[in-house]
């Protein structure tokens, strides 16, 4: 035991002393901090160039209608407002200076066609040429309720600018509704205000107290829902991510430089594996925990440390614990069976999407935490770490039986993998210039 701790340490101290790791430390607060900085930052950033739109109203009802709207939203909907103006600026100053343009200006021409002319081919030109951001067909049934294939029609050649489409449909299905309503002799504002929904917001479970009081519901909060349940299978992945990948590079480089076959000299090849792996779960362990600790500090001081109870911290460290023995023993195994790198990358193909199984259904899982697909996924071997806390985290929580099942499922996993990796690295490790196969790695692990 003392030759494996000293390898663990050896390799421990050696990572955590080099400059690469306390870059890393820092690099995912980093990367998040600065992604909402960004995202900030390219929300101020918008194209303002005006957006020209030529409208064909063959019936003439809705032109003066989105024209207006249209000056309506050019004067008083695209401007963001400020810091308030000095009192000694004159009027158009104090405006200028009070507000400031966020959106583009739409543009407005009424489209008559010329003789025999068809609208849509000659407007699709002035769009090619780009004296258009596009054009809108208003078909005269749509003021008949007539069935038509396109009673509003909007053509452009850069459909990924939602904006203006999305402004076209609200201005004329408005005019189209208030027709209606004065058609059929309705007040629209009554209708508005009786057919006004009504919000909906969840709650979770009363309580009675032994004492004969009543613990009142909770009002639930996607970050309790959502957020906190990703944001942890995420860092938990990106700490698996962190190490196991690179034990399997470290011991494919040890066997390629012969370090190996000095250090089996001394230990035995399980020594050698099972202190590697420790090293690289103290490595993680490191990082967790620095990153639980921020998460500790930040939900206490922004109040919110009920969304994370305590016992979610343990449980996260365990899952964490029997995620990177399976995990880091799988990836060292594959490493001391190849030879060569390109042998690594077509091994590190499956592994890889093992791990990421978890990844591909955080949806499926979060939208029914305990559902047959949910529990059935619990249970698929290398799955279960990622899965469980997932589930774990989202409310209610597993059934109670799953509490022992989970963690005995992850045990008898881990030992599974520690041992047949074990028989993979005693023969891995000392061989030279053979091209792993799946069916000689099985062939290593039932020998013996």
């Amino acid at each position: 035991m003392n030759k494996v701790l000293a390898i663990a340490r050896a390799e421990f101290v050696q990572a955590v002393m080099s400059k690469a790791f306390i870059i890393g430390l820092f690099v995912m607060p980093l990367l998040m901090g600065g992604s909402i900085l960004f995202q900030k930052f390219m929300g101020d950033r918008v194209d303002l160039t005006p957006r020209k739109l030529a409208v064909y109203d063959p019936t003439g009802e809705f032109w003066p209608t989105l024209k207006a709207a249209a000056e309506t939203r050019n004067e008083f909907g695209i401007w963001k407002q400020l810091e308030e103006a000095s009192p000694e600026a004159s009027a158009g100053e104090a405006s200028a200076a009070s507000r400031k343009q966020a959106r583009p200006e739409f543009l407005l021409e009424r489209y008559e066609p010329a003789g025999d002319e068809r609208p849509d081919v000659v407007l699709s030109e002035r769009v090619k040429s780009k004296d258009l951001q596009g054009f809108v067909l208003i078909d005269p049934s749509i003021l008949t309720d007539e069935p038509s294939e396109r009673p509003l029609a909007y053509h452009t050649n850069e459909p990924t600018f939602t904006e203006l489409p999305s402004w076209i449909e609200e201005v004329v299905n408005s005019d189209v509704r208030a027709r209606r309503f004065e058609e059929a002799d309705i007040d629209e504002a009554l209708a508005t205000r009786l057919s006004r929904r009504v919000p909906l917001s969840t709650w979770g479970l009363a309580k009675a107290e032994a004492d004969g009081s009543v613990k009142e519901a909770e009002k639930k909060s996607d970050l309790q829902t959502f957020a906190i349940p990703f944001a942890a299978l995420m860092l938990l992945f990106m700490l698996v991510m962190t190490t196991a990948p690179q034990l399997m590079n470290q011991v494919l480089e040890e066997k390629m430089q012969r370090i190996s076959e000095v250090l089996v000299s001394s230990v035995t090849p399980f020594q050698l594996m099972l202190g590697k792996l420790v090293g690289s779960v103290a490595i993680s362990s490191t990082l967790a925990l620095v990153y639980l600790g921020g998460v500790f500090w930040s939900t206490h001081h922004w109040g919110v440390s009920h969304f994370v109870p305590l016992q979610s911290y343990a449980w996260f460290v365990l899952m964490m614990l029997f995620a990177l023995l399976m995990y880091g023993s799988l990836f060292g195994a594959l490493g001391s069976a190849c030879s060569e790198l390109r042998d690594a990358q077509s091994l590190m193909a499956p592994a890889m999407i093992m791990i990421m199984i978890p990844i591909f259904s955080i949806s499926a899982i979060i939208e029914s935490p305990n559902g047959s697909v949910a529990t059935a996924m619990t249970y698929f071997p290398t799955a279960t770490p990622m899965i469980f806390l997932l589930r774990l985290l989202a409310p209610p929580g597993p059934p109670a039986w799953e509490y022992l099942a989970a963690p005995a499922m992850c045990l008898v996993t881990t030992v599974i993998l520690l041992w047949a990796s074990s028989k993979i690295f005693r023969v891995g490790v000392l061989s030279q210039g053979q091209a792993p196969t799946f069916r000689k790695l099985i062939g290593w692990v039932v020998s013996k």
